[in-house]
């Protein structure tokens, strides 16, 4: 891999060959899909892609984030005729021969991942980041803890907070956790004195990174750094269970709401690299 300077944009054929895309590596997401009404095929290096019945026999096939061209032949030999077929190479950047571009959004098209060196991790953080680290650490009334689904659970249905898309998050966050067996991913609660005000949950996978699933605060998180605080606890967690590669998951597009730039700009502070995944194709068979 090519050395970058910090917040460069990565290009993908530069990507680290072992840094995979949880949504289509990961074993327990995979089986979280097969709940969304979606049929999963697996590809080589443990990767996957998924299909979905519109109107009966009408099917379509999503090939993201990986770079093996979908087999056109193989899917009109095993499957129904009536298809549309996406692909968004995962390092491949060369317009592919015999594919169109794809105009519509079908996926997340922006999202930065961090690489864990040392146990000095933080150090790279803008420094507005090592300065609310630092405030958190100095703050004895606060302590993070790991818990398990139910405990988040439990404290989040309690918790007096509006947020967009609540329910839908939490049904989220509960289901793909029914699948955990492995026990992959982590809930983190802070506390302040017994007051919770932040959540975080994050997957492992592939042996090597943990990628972002659900977050949640309150107002007195910004005062008390304690988000700032739960990516720290993230980050050194990880260090400590020997993963390289930290994923924040998707920035804002120009396809999401505005109020999705505060998020964006907070993750900012931590991040090592932003990769672009803009191009899309697709087929009619």
């Amino acid at each position: 891999m090519i050395i970058l300077n910090n917040m460069d944009v990565c290009k993908r054929e530069n990507l680290p060959l072992d840094h995979g895309y949880y949504r289509t590596i990961s074993p327990v997401y995979e089986k979280y899909l097969t709940t969304c009404n979606l049929k999963i095929q697996k590809l080589n290096n443990n990767k996957f892609w998924w299909i979905k019945n519109i109107f009966w026999l009408f099917q379509i096939a999503k090939f993201e984030r990986v770079d093996e061209e979908p087999n056109i032949e193989e899917l009109k030999k095993n499957w129904f005729k009536h298809w549309i077929v996406i692909w968004i190479p995962y390092t491949r950047c060369k317009n592919p021969t015999w594919w169109k571009n794809l105009w519509l959004n079908s996926h997340f098209t922006t999202t930065w991942f961090s690489i864990i060196e040392n146990e000095f991790y933080y150090k790279k953080w803008k420094e507005r980041a090592i300065r609310a680290r630092k405030k958190f650490l100095n703050n004895s009334d606060l302590r993070i803890e790991l818990v398990d689904t139910d405990i988040f659970q439990k404290y989040y249905k309690e918790a007096k907070i509006s947020q967009p898309y609540k329910y839908d998050f939490m049904k989220y966050h509960k289901t793909i956790s029914s699948f955990d067996k492995q026990k992959d991913i982590k809930n983190m609660i802070c506390f302040y004195n017994w007051q919770v005000v932040a959540w975080l949950s994050v997957i492992d996978y592939n042996n090597n990174s943990s990628a972002h699933l659900v977050s949640f605060l309150t107002n007195e998180w910004k005062t008390l750094q304690a988000w700032t605080g739960l990516i720290d606890f993230w980050f050194k967690n990880s260090f400590k269970n020997w993963l390289k590669y930290i994923n924040f998951d998707h920035l804002k597009d120009k396809y999401m709401w505005k109020d999705q730039q505060w998020y964006t700009d907070f993750k900012e502070n931590f991040m090592d690299y932003k990769v672009l995944f803009e191009d899309s194709y697709f087929k009619i068979i």
